[in-house]
């Protein structure tokens, strides 16, 4: 496999100012935690306005396992929240994401190479994940209902930034005024 093979059609300089300025609920930062070598990994997607966290696990990196493993994260979604775009990095598990722009209808921005910082929501969200499932974990061997329970903990955890609301609360209060 080509591990460059990505060639973004949209990348984050060229993001309109409500993802930008984190202006609407909907854009998403996505990326994967990996398992030990072989055993597989998880997908994470957060959202950059109510730090919303949504996972599922795959079985491995392979880009359709991906893409399947990115579409159940989203079906499994706590809240009703679109999803207008979701920003990844460069990985190579991500060269379908046209198919992943179909699958759930939005449009793809992709970080500069070797730029984690441009999507800090997402890493610093996945250090979280890291406290539950630390480097090496064997996610063939963890249960989706582990999996939700760390993203129900995550997401039920009030943070300073939406006013020592949980990412649940915020959703709910944002999505019922």
């Amino acid at each position: 496999a080509c591990y460059n093979s990505i060639q973004p059609d949209r990348i984050i300089p060229e993001w309109p100012d409500e993802i930008r300025n984190r202006i609407r609920i909907g854009d998403w930062e996505g990326d994967t935690v990996y398992g030990a070598i072989g055993k597989g990994c998880l997908v994470t997607g957060v959202d950059r306005k109510s730090k919303l966290l949504i996972a599922a696990r795959s079985p491995s990196r392979k880009q359709e396992d991906i893409r399947a493993a990115f579409s159940r994260a989203f079906a499994l979604m706590e809240a009703d929240i679109p999803i207008e775009t979701i920003t990844l990095d460069n990985g190579s598990e991500f060269a379908a994401f046209l198919d992943m722009e179909k699958d759930l209808n939005t449009t793809i921005y992709f970080a500069d190479p070797h730029a984690p910082w441009q999507r800090g929501l997402n890493e610093n969200t996945n250090d979280l994940i890291r406290f539950f499932f630390p480097k090496g974990t064997n996610f063939l061997a963890v249960t989706d209902q582990e999996v939700a329970q760390v993203v129900n903990l995550i997401n039920s955890r009030p943070r300073k930034c939406l006013g020592f609301l949980s990412p649940l609360e915020f959703v709910s209060k944002k999505c019922c005024t």
